[in-house]
């Protein structure tokens, strides 16, 4: 299967999770031998974005690979060691823990747990034990060309003001690197075709309060916004709902938000795309394969197509011909280092 047809079947299944708000479980009939874990972040499933995904991802793998595969829930920092805890009182081979807020417990369990193997996405570890990988994504070249894009875009539909802005979660370096690609894409929209579309933006200080991504979301609308980028779990949600009710455009993140948030489909342009799903189905392939390959931190982008953007859809006829060609473009340089995003 090459990778275009599994990322439509990761696509279709993932309209068909829905909104997860409980610890779910996939098991194989033929085959118990292997067991592989996914603990998520502290915001929980149901985020229609990054815990969804990864969710597709590991669901994907139990349908394909004849290994039985569990999920946990999480609502708070906390439960997240139980998660690990669960999964090792259960005897799981594989444990995937996702983002920052895993890292401490997860390295505890490592070391005090050798004969398990663990994977964080989304964060590193100085010097991981030898069952421990880590996998971290060049997000700044995606997010860099969403904002080449949707500076394009309030360009276009507001010559006179145009407007750029993000919606931040909590401020770690993984947003950071969201944003610093971003607002780099818009500068180079600007440069090279001597624009002044401004930037703005602000954070939610959470990843998981809609409220608080709609609310800000209003303010930088009610300032002059024309395209809002939100990167903020759950909070996303909400400023994505607030973007539709005002008229204007968004981009959507992790995940093409278009299929998996259908009610705000028709206000993307977009969506910053990390393939965090790709990540969770290639590692457990490759352990029910061939056993565990080696620790280490490792890093992927665009090189290997796990981050871009998503397609245009309602938008395809409307974005003019020499823009889809400079982000071509943009992604070569930004592949070979002729363009960079500053992060």
């Amino acid at each position: 299967m090459n990778n275009l047809s599994r990322l439509n079947i990761f696509k279709f299944t993932f309209i068909l999770l829905g909104v997860v708000a409980l610890a779910s479980c996939k098991k194989d009939v033929v085959s118990t031998k292997l067991k592989i874990g996914l603990v998520s972040a502290d915001d929980g499933f149901g985020d229609r974005g990054y815990n969804d995904l990864a969710l597709a991802g590991l669901n994907q793998a139990g349908a394909d690979l004849g290994v039985t595969t569990e999920s946990y829930n999480c609502t708070n920092i906390n439960d997240i060691k139980s998660g690990i805890n669960y999964f090792i009182q259960n005897n799981f081979d594989v444990i995937f823990c996702l983002s920052y807020g895993a890292k401490s417990s997860l390295l505890q369990a490592a070391k005090a747990n050798p004969t398990k193997k663990f994977i964080l996405i989304d964060d590193t570890i100085s010097n991981p034990p030898s069952n421990v990988k880590c996998f971290v994504y060049q997000v700044d070249q995606a997010s860099f060309l969403c904002g080449f894009l949707g500076a394009y875009w309030a360009d276009i539909k507001d010559p006179a003001n145009p407007v750029c802005s993000w919606v931040g979660g909590v401020q770690i370096p993984v947003i950071e690197q969201f944003k610093t690609g971003y607002l780099s894409g818009i500068a180079y929209y600007n440069s090279s075709y001597s624009k002044n579309v401004i930037a703005t933006g602000n954070y939610t200080n959470s990843f998981s309060d809609t409220a608080a991504g709609s609310n800000i979301a209003k303010g930088l609308i009610n300032a002059g916004a024309d395209v809002v980028f939100p990167f903020a779990g759950e909070c996303g949600l909400g400023a994505l709902s607030a973007t539709k009710t005002a008229g204007k455009w968004a981009i959507g993140v992790d995940v093409d938000q278009y299929i998996s948030e259908p009610s705000v489909s028709s206000i993307l342009i977009s969506s910053c795309l990390k393939k965090i799903n790709v990540t969770i189905y290639n590692e457990t392939k490759k352990f029910r394969d061939n056993g565990w390959n080696g620790s280490g931190n490792f890093t992927t982008g665009l090189p290997t197509e796990d981050v871009g953007y998503a397609p245009f859809h309602d938008y395809e006829t409307q974005i003019a011909d020499n823009i889809k060609i400079k982000l071509v473009n943009i992604k070569a340089g930004l592949i070979n280092g002729t363009i960079v995003t500053g992060w």
